[in-house]
């Protein structure tokens, strides 16, 4: 199942992605100039770049992305990403510039929700945007500053939503349930939180609703490396030393569905 970065994560550091390379035009934030060294904090807020969501343009080239890597993967799902998007309705954009930043979110979701299921696609996002980092205490990493919390009741309910946290094992799984939306817990590299992740899964499914239960779907593990990096670790061709990494965590979120799946006790 593929994923293309949409909407936020249009740059990395001091590099701009293709499609803001290609197609300037696109850029949310114009004047807000990539550095030549990247520091955070910095005077401008820059994390990533965003597009523009408005302009009339954008979409008819990230349709044809998405339908040619949906064709070549022969996939019935694509992830879209929608991560940490700290660039939305920004003043010194002349298209959303005053408008809701959660209704802009929303609608770049359910327009690239819409393209997908016209081809019997279904759509998977990062839930971070869809949180209220602030009145949670989650913060503005794993949930949003920026107001586009309110967009989780703005969009359709078929959305399957990966509900990361690396730091806590944050129990929003429950929070997108409740609203009506299938979720995915996603893990990192600390293996005691993935394993509290597991047993949680398990939890909220024993002790939901018949119409809840469901919209738990289980959980993902995330490689934030090469696949060849992840797989010279896990074999032991280039062992990590550290207890809170990529492999230790995948083993122990595997190891602890494999003890609870299969103990009828637990």
């Amino acid at each position: 199942m593929p994923q293309v970065n949409l909407l936020g994560h249009q740059s990395w550091a001091g590099k701009t992605g293709n499609l803001l390379k290609v197609y300037p035009q696109f850029d949310e934030t114009p004047l807000v100039k990539m550095p030549e060294k990247y520091v955070w904090p910095n005077t401008d807020g820059l994390y990533c770049k965003s597009y523009c969501p408005l302009n009339p343009d954008v979409h008819s080239i990230v349709f044809d992305l998405i339908d040619e890597i949906c064709d070549v993967f022969e996939t019935d799902a694509f992830h879209a990403g929608m991560d940490e998007v700290f660039y939305i309705g920004e003043a010194q954009c002349p298209r959303c510039s005053g408008r809701d930043k959660a209704e802009l979110f929303a609608g770049e979701v359910r327009t690239i929700h819409d393209h997908l299921a016209m081809k019997g696609r279904k759509l998977w996002i990062w839930g971070d945007r869809l949180i209220d980092g602030k009145t949670t205490g989650i913060g503005e990493w794993e949930a949003s500053y920026n107001n586009t919390f309110r967009a989780v009741d703005m969009i359709p309910k078929d959305v399957i939503i990966c509900d990361w946290h690396y730091d806590r094992p944050d129990q929003t799984p429950v929070y997108f349930a409740m609203k009506g939306l299938s979720v995915i817990t996603c893990p990192w590299r600390n293996p005691g939180y993935a394993v509290l992740q597991v047993r949680d899964m398990f939890r909220f499914r024993n002790s939901s609703t018949p119409e809840m239960k469901d919209r738990y779907l289980g959980m993902v593990q995330t490689i934030w490396s090469g696949a060849g990096q992840f797989l010279d670790n896990y074999y032991g061709r280039k062992p990590e030393n550290s207890e809170n990494s990529q492999v230790s965590c995948f083993k122990a979120l595997f190891g602890e569905i494999q003890k609870t799946y299969f103990n009828p006790n637990r």
